[in-house]
């Protein structure tokens, strides 16, 4: 539901400044306006203006025999935005030096019908591009001209990001990173394994395997309790 606001003012400039104030509060442009007489126009075109804006015909009628004469009228169909917009209006419009229009119902309330908008932005048609007024300010060519920096530059490219050519590891490690001696076949110094700093014992053993750990391969445990190791049964 949409509540049809009207008030009427003295001339088009004074409607004007208010339409410009309801805007300030937040109201789109598509619901105020400001209906003044056009050169030529009678009351009954004055009268169906109004009847399109949305103004019940009795107070349309009454409106136009009124505005012939220089007045204008704002009209505001106030709806869900901004929040309270009824509310916001009505206050708005407490404060303006309105024309008094006896017992005239200024407000009416109309029922929304389905919008078949072309677009889902219909307050913002243009949402992700620039409108004319602005881009005619933008400055053209590319955007590093504005900031004093080139997109290309002739100087020869460098092998390495460190001037003079130099390894950054220099600064915190003095060995080389690499070296041209020959390659080594262990990594420990003087080879031998690292295992003899802290281990007598030899890792590997040349002698023959046992095949019990027991010296002379005997079963001394199975022999004084009688037990034979293995069973057939």
């Amino acid at each position: 539901m949409t509540t049809v606001i009207t008030r009427l003012f003295a001339n088009k400039a004074a409607a004007t400044a208010v339409e410009d104030r309801l805007r300030w509060e937040g109201f789109p442009r598509n619901v105020v306006r400001v209906v003044a007489a056009s050169e030529g126009s009678d009351t009954n075109d004055i009268a169906a203006k109004l009847t399109r804006a949305g103004v019940q015909g009795d107070t349309a009628a009454a409106y136009a025999s009124k505005m012939a004469g220089g007045n204008a009228l704002i009209v505001v169909n106030a709806t869900y935005k901004p929040l309270g917009a009824a509310r916001i209006a009505r206050e708005v419009l407490a404060d303006q030096n309105s024309i008094s229009v006896g017992d005239l119902e200024e407000e009416n309330y109309v029922r929304e019908g389905r919008d078949h908008a072309p677009s889902v932005l219909k307050d913002h048609p243009r949402f992700f591009s620039l409108p004319a007024d602005i881009e005619a300010e933008l400055p053209r060519g590319p955007i590093s001209s504005e900031i004093g920096m080139r997109l290309l530059s002739n100087k020869p490219r460098k092998n390495k990001v460190i001037s003079g050519g130099s390894f950054m590891s220099r600064a915190f490690w003095p060995m080389k990173l690499i070296s041209s001696g020959r390659n080594a076949t262990s990594a420990v110094n003087k080879s031998g394994p690292r295992s003899s700093w802290f281990w007598p014992m030899p890792l590997l053993s040349n002698k023959p395997r046992r095949n019990s750990v027991i010296r002379g391969g005997s079963l001394p445990l199975s022999r004084a309790l009688g037990w034979p190791p293995l069973s057939k049964g």
